[in-house]
């Protein structure tokens, strides 16, 4: 596997996202708040992290889901963490092994995955987009209206996050990295032979949404160099400062989002 990263911010460790690489696995994690714990979002990701690429190099064959429900037992334990007083993050990942092209999504960021059969696969974790709630739509329509990020926006986020709580790694709900090792078992997961793959992409939905807002297609992204997808990352950064700063063009919960991409091609 040779892999190309840009992430934004670029100094390591200011964001919430965490882009990690091992012998023949790339994870990427999107990282966000809980409840008001003690526990900070950047802890969080940083020991996921560590525990997740420790469990899948140690063994880098077994199934992705045992990996990562052996991780979140360890993350627990290190934050002593507890359910419902948690951050949270998503988690994607792309490994070769035994062959094959396996991949995991836990949340909302995407995997793409380019095959020689059936072209660009773009797997995602939709279950929290589906969920019954009013909050989230309201305040996506009230940006796109022209509400911008003021009080009453951060108070219908603060409702949002209420809202969808119960539904948080429950049946019929959402399932997400927090506090309940059990969320590794509800990961959606998919194998592939490696000689029908030709490259896979990894996009934290800061990158993704102005991508495809955009009409840049992620093809062209999974081409260029290292520098340039850092470029790209920053020609986001502007066009959302510039020409959307109150998300009405492209409605998001905050102006800027953590922004990062892995690229990873199979020799």
């Amino acid at each position: 596997m040779e892999v190309r990263v840009a992430e934004l911010p670029a100094q390591a460790r200011q964001g919430q996202d965490r882009v990690l690489i091992g012998d023949n696995v790339v994870v990427v994690l999107d990282g966000a708040s809980g409840s008001d714990g003690t526990v900070s979002v950047a802890a969080y990701v940083d020991t996921l992290g560590v525990q997740l690429l420790g469990a899948l190099e140690r063994r880098p064959t077994a199934p992705l889901r045992t990996g990562l429900r052996t991780a979140l037992m360890g993350v627990t334990q290190v934050l002593n963490l507890q359910p419902g007083d948690s951050p949270s993050s998503t988690v994607s990942i792309i490994r070769s092994a035994l062959g094959h092209v396996d991949v995991l999504v836990l949340g909302d960021t995407p995997v793409y995955l380019a095959t020689r059969s059936a072209g660009v696969l773009r797997i995602f974790d939709d279950r929290l987009a589906q969920l019954p709630v009013t909050h989230r739509p309201a305040a996506l329509a009230r940006l796109q209206a022209g509400g911008g990020y003021d009080d009453e926006h951060q108070r219908i986020l603060r409702k949002m996050r209420n809202e969808k709580a119960p539904y948080q790694n429950a049946t019929g709900g959402y399932w997400i990295a927090a506090a309940d090792p059990a969320a590794g078992c509800e990961a959606l997961v998919r194998s592939f032979p490696a000689e029908d793959v030709l490259w896979g992409a990894i996009l934290t939905d800061g990158a993704e949404d102005p991508m495809r807002h955009l009409g840049i297609s992620i093809d062209h992204v999974a081409e260029l160099s290292e520098g340039d997808l850092g470029t790209l990352l920053s020609q986001f950064h502007n066009w959302e400062e510039r020409e959307d700063p109150q998300g009405q063009l492209l409605p998001r919960f905050k102006c800027h989002d953590d922004k990062s991409i892995a690229v990873v091609t199979f020799r």
